[in-house]
């Protein structure tokens, strides 16, 4: 959400005829068309103009000189003060020579060498009292001069963005106090979402705090302001798409695609899609990292398989997090990124928001069971702001002021908190990553009115690191990854004794089976959902047969296969489940 409507209000007591109401120190970005004025009372807007400041400017530019100057003098004395040194820390070594050369004649008698004696101890005791005072002063003329050096900075800042005035002509038929409400639009300014989420453990609900990140580069400094927050962007199209016809052509001699990728590829990061692949050391996908846009409100999670596709320009720096890795960034460019991440030491470095339906299962409530007037199980904690709805728009009041400067930085708002309850249950994927992820479910999310946003996530009062909120991604149940558990250990072995190859005439049947074993070396039960899959045979020379995939619910249309088991502390669970795949002897298949 980019540009902002800044408003500012005076209470006035006018003479009865013409008179100019000047407002300065206003933004030089404001858009011209964008100015109205409002006032109460009996008086007439004449005129509205909009001028610069040049006296302002000409005040900046005389400072910059008179610390040009004082930067400049203190370099002097630096420089002054350093000669100095050198000169005393000559004598120093001389004296230091001296001593040796006397100790070594004995020519000399005994009180002749304790009056040198004396001499050198006296001299070298005020030599290093003046070397201790130099420095001193050299660290303190340091001093000076980088406060000189931040300050030039400052004043070049203002000197690049000048300041400008706004002057109303009003005219009174009599005297008349009134309130005079000047508006306008800026452009370099904008806001964007962000949440705090934070888990105590596992059986407490957990408590989402809903931010906005708002920064402006508009030229004036916002002090101790009401905020008002829209997420109504005007510098999207709002013009509705035109379904034009589908026209099927094959492909040209060239054109690939990567496996399982789901039609991701480079010809997806031209124009203002960003598309890549994200990989370990090893060459093996990391699924669900989070990749985002740095420096806006734009993300997205990469696949099972590490694939991604995100909105953004060419020129965008792209930032990378999984859990397990080194956090990345890059500049991204035209074509397809393979991005490689290394590991990290934190075990527990990002979080993954995804969602997913749970429609038609008995054991979750429906969203007509759990409102009952109101969101089952939400807890709205008291902050200070007013939320409106219009028909495309979300608006929110902030009843406390903040003071926003005109310095691009972000500056946390809190828009509100609640306290929900939450469904925890582990995850584990052991044909991609051989760990259990503990994930938070909620249900009647929507109730909220979220959007898409950057997420804190705050675990037994550790920070675990940040994602985004995917909401456009989102079902009837959202789930937040807590990250990897250590507590509990899943294996995927292949059972060698039923696993092999045969050959019959010109084909050959590849046979595997496997064991998956789910152990909790926790105290307490736990709840865990366990994916794998049947390969899909996309050649009619190959033929899959599943064997058997005990107690497990199987999606066709993908051929993935979800066990929920349960399992005591310190025990273990076992899945079996198997596939054999017949093909030509002469070619060879991928099948781990």
């Amino acid at each position: 959400m980019e540009g902002a409507q800044v408003s500012r209000s005076s209470k006035l007591s006018l003479p009865a005829g013409k008179s100019d109401l000047v407002f300065s120190e206003i933004s030089p970005q404001i858009e011209r068309q964008s100015i109205q004025v409002h006032a109460d009372g009996a008086l007439t807007v004449l005129a509205v103009s909009q001028e610069h400041n040049f006296l302002k400017e000409q005040e900046v530019a005389q400072n910059i000189r008179d610390l040009e100057t004082e930067k400049e003098a203190t370099q002097d004395k630096i420089q002054l003060a350093k000669n100095n040194l050198n000169v005393f820390k000559q004598e120093e070594t001389l004296l230091a020579r001296n001593q040796e050369i006397k100790g070594i004649n004995t020519g000399l008698k005994t009180a002749d060498l304790k009056e040198a004696a004396d001499f050198q101890r006296q001299r070298l005791t005020e030599i290093y009292g003046k070397l201790f005072e130099i420095e001193k002063s050299i660290k303190k003329y340091e001093n000076d001069l980088n406060k000189i050096i931040r300050q030039l900075a400052a004043l070049h800042q203002q000197k690049d963005v000048s300041t400008g005035e706004i002057i109303v002509t009003v005219s009174c038929k009599e005297a008349v106090n009134t309130r005079v409400i000047l508006s306008y639009l800026v452009r370099k300014a904008g806001w964007y979402p962000g949440y705090d989420i934070r888990v105590k453990d596992v059986a407490s609900p957990l408590v989402l705090q809903q931010k906005a990140n708002v920064y402006q580069n508009s030229g004036e400094d916002w002090k101790e302001v009401r905020l008002s927050l829209s997420t109504g962007n005007p510098n999207r199209n709002g013009v509705n798409p035109k379904l034009e016809p589908w026209y099927l052509r094959y492909l040209s001699p060239g054109v690939s695609f990567a496996p399982q990728n789901k039609g991701y590829n480079q010809s997806m990061a031209s124009g203002n899609v960003l598309a890549g692949h994200i990989t370990d050391a090893n060459g093996k996908p990391v699924s669900y990292a989070t990749v985002q846009i740095k420096g806006s409100g734009t993300g997205t999670n990469a696949d099972a398989n590490g694939f991604y596709k995100i909105e953004g320009s060419p020129n965008s720096v792209v930032s990378i997090n999984a859990v397990g890795y080194s956090p990345t960034e890059f500049q991204a460019s035209a074509g397809f990124a393979n991005i490689v991440l290394q590991p990290g030491s934190e075990a527990l470095s990002e979080v993954v928001v995804t969602g997913n339906s749970l429609a038609g299962r008995d054991d979750e409530p429906s969203v007509a069971k759990s409102l009952k007037g109101k969101v089952a199980g939400l807890v709205s904690l008291p902050v200070q702001t007013t939320t409106s709805y219009q028909p495309t728009t979300t608006t929110y009041e902030i009843e406390l002021p903040y003071t926003v400067l005109n310095d691009g930085k972000n500056y946390s708002v809190d828009i509100n908190e609640y306290e929900i309850k939450a469904a925890y249950e582990y995850y584990a994927v052991p044909k991609l990553v051989p760990e259990a992820f503990l994930t938070a479910k909620i249900v009647d999310w929507q109730e909220l009115n979220l959007v898409d946003g950057e997420v804190n996530l705050f675990f037994e009062g550790t920070y675990l690191g940040n994602s985004y909120l995917n909401i456009s991604g989102a079902d009837d149940t959202l789930q937040i990854s807590l990250g990897r558990d250590p507590g509990v250990v899943v294996k995927r072995v292949l059972q060698k004794t039923y696993s092999q190859k045969r050959f019959l005439g010109g084909n050959k049947t590849d046979t595997r089976v496997y064991d998956i074993i789910v152990r909790n070396n926790k105290r307490e039960p736990i709840s865990i959902k366990v994916e794998d899959q049947f390969p899909i045979s996309t050649s009619k020379e190959v033929d899959v047969t599943k064997l058997n995939y005990e107690n497990g619910v199987l999606d066709e249309p993908t051929q993935k296969i979800s066990w929920q088991l349960s399992v005591a502390p310190g025990r273990e669970a076992k899945i079996n489940f198997g596939f054999s795949v017949k093909y030509p002897k002469d070619r060879a298949l991928k099948l781990d």
